[in-house]
């Protein structure tokens, strides 16, 4: 005699609501990584290069790139612009809340700078 194989009703209904929440965690989680991501690439690509370049011109250069990258979670007076051993340091840190549903949120921490 064979014993029956294959998914109960309850083990389907369990592997949809995992998967239902997988995917709900990652829609909301996708977005703000990428942010993440674009804003870390903004900060490499502010020229930093010459001495006598202020913090003025560096926040307007992260404005228009930001703009352009649909950046909306920092503004330029978030980043912080220091000086170490002669080389200009751009870094921001940003928490974010992601609520999933009723009263359970995500929440963030993201550091970026700079360095290389």
């Amino acid at each position: 005699m064979k014993g029956n194989k294959g998914l109960t009703l309850i083990g389907f209904i369990l592997t949809v609501a995992l998967v239902g929440f997988l995917g709900l965690v990652a829609f909301r989680t996708i977005p703000i990584y990428s942010e993440y991501f674009t804003i870390k690439r903004i900060l490499k690509q502010i020229n930093v290069e010459s001495a006598d370049t202020t913090p003025v011109q560096i926040r307007n250069q992260f404005d228009l790139k930001a703009s352009a990258d649909y950046v909306y979670e920092v503004k330029s007076r978030d980043l912080d612009i220091s000086k170490e051993n002669g080389r200009i340091i751009i870094s921001v840190t940003y928490h974010k809340t992601v609520p999933l549903f009723y009263n359970v949120s995500l929440l963030f921490d993201f550091e970026a700078s700079n360095r290389k």
